[in-house]
């Protein structure tokens, strides 16, 4: 799914909207007239939505004098994003992408790289955070893995990058290491740190290499079925020739300010649905992308570069919802139905349904898909889109697991909030 990938790309369909509407100031509207945030709220009254447990009111995080604290080096790792290559620009077969392996990794590496000690040595160097993309050919036969890691400082840095390398040629036995891998060189760049793995029971040959920038270590990581050395070689040496250059145009945040970052300075991430206090979200759950770094989690990244670019979208948060934020209302539209194409073809047998609690603008579709029942939501507000997935896998009997039962709650919510946000003027930066 569009939000993290792994369900369904984004969709919506066209669901007739009648009645008469209003503005939030209450002014009528005929209908089907667009107020001036082009949405056609109506005389919907969202004082009689169920919204359950969830926060209804958008909190502006910088008015409230609120940075990020603890969550800073999660930040930080979502700006980073931006800065890290998608590995389908190197090879466009590698169009298998997100995953476990994707996103943001804090307090140890994390992301793409576990096992054989590795994490406890960028730890012991003090990693602070880290931002992984990790994507393959669809039949597994071809990988690559490219991640950056943050250190306190670039001394930190180059002594982790070489530590690590140690720890590439013996590595801790702890039942995840492949074994002691190969010392090899790069003669393009001399300043990398580079071995190679055969794995004889898969016939694979992999190269994994560490290279400082700054305060960042550089890592990738390729893999080729019929130990097709070539291949993971020159995938290597074009990914880090690719990378290494884009990571030193971060403007990366001082050590001592990452807790001051501000949690949602374009006030995006205020709008989205948000967590209650008994839902779980892990680093990459909660967070304010660009459109780049948000291409890491998109199933169909090339082409949905190609749709941001046509609509400006320039900001998406997810928080329980994804809300893109466009150049305007025309632009949201046509953002929701490039989704909604790229959904029907990758789902066919989804059918139109109503929107929960009669939600205006937005537009529904549901049904059986191989892991369950599946629930996906797109809502259009002025210069915003928001998704919202359900899902109830197969078998499932947790509630906590079963997120097509929040459905109801989640779309009445973030309708109530995309009013309150408007109303609030939240936006003006």
């Amino acid at each position: 799914m569009r939000t993290s990938r792994s369900l369904i790309a984004a969709t919506a369909v066209t669901l007739a909207l009648a009645g008469c509407s209003t503005t939030s100031e209450g002014t009528a509207l005929a209908e089907g007239e667009a107020n001036e945030n082009g949405s056609t709220t109506g005389t919907f009254d969202i004082a009689a939505l169920d919204t359950g447990e969830y926060r209804i009111e958008p909190r502006d995080f910088i008015a409230e004098g609120q940075a990020a604290g603890d969550f800073g080096p999660a930040v930080e790792g979502q700006r980073m994003a931006e800065f890290v290559i998608h590995p389908y620009t190197i090879d466009p077969t590698l169009t298998n992408g997100g995953g476990m392996s994707t996103g943001v990794g804090v307090g140890g590496i994390g992301k793409v790289l576990s096992g054989g000690g590795a994490p406890e040595v960028a730890e012991s160097y003090g990693v602070i955070t880290g931002f992984g993309s990790f994507s393959g050919k669809p039949d597994g036969s071809r990988q690559l893995g490219v991640a950056v890691w943050r250190f306190p400082d670039a001394d930190s840095a180059s002594q982790a990058a070489a530590a690590l390398h140690a720890n590439a040629l013996a590595p801790e036995d702890d039942g995840f290491a492949a074994g002691p891998q190969t010392p090899v060189s790069i003669p393009q760049l001399p300043d990398t740190f580079a071995t190679t793995y055969y794995w004889e029971s898969l016939d694979t040959a992999s190269m994994s290499t560490f290279t400082a920038r700054g305060p960042h270590v550089v890592y990738t990581y390729t893999s080729a079925e019929n130990n097709d050395v070539e291949w993971a070689s020159d995938t290597t040496a074009r990914a880090l020739e690719e990378q290494l250059p884009r990571i030193e145009q971060f403007p990366f945040s001082p050590t001592d300010e990452i807790e001051s970052l501000p949690v949602d300075l374009d006030k995006v991430l205020a709008r989205a649905v948000g967590y209650t206090e008994n839902e779980y979200a892990r680093n990459s759950d909660t967070a304010v992308y660009g459109p780049l770094g948000w291409l890491h989690f998109d199933s169909h990244p090339a082409e949905t570069a190609d749709i941001f670019e046509a609509t400006g979208t320039d900001r998406v948060a997810l928080a329980n919802s994804t809300v893109y934020r466009t150049s305007g209302p025309e632009a949201a539209r046509e953002l929701r139905d490039a989704f909604r194409e790229q959904s029907r073809e990758t789902y066919p047998d989804l059918v139109d349904e109503p929107a929960p609690q009669g939600v205006p603008d937005t537009l529904c579709r549901a049904g059986d898909i191989a892991e369950g029942r599946l629930m996906d939501c797109m809502m259009i507000y002025g210069p915003y889109v928001a998704q919202l997935i359900g899902h109830r896998a197969v078998g499932n009997t947790d509630p906590d697991d079963d997120t097509l039962r929040t459905m109801p709650q989640r779309v009445a919510t973030q309708y109530t909030k995309f009013v309150r946000a408007e109303e609030l003027g939240l936006g003006e930066n």
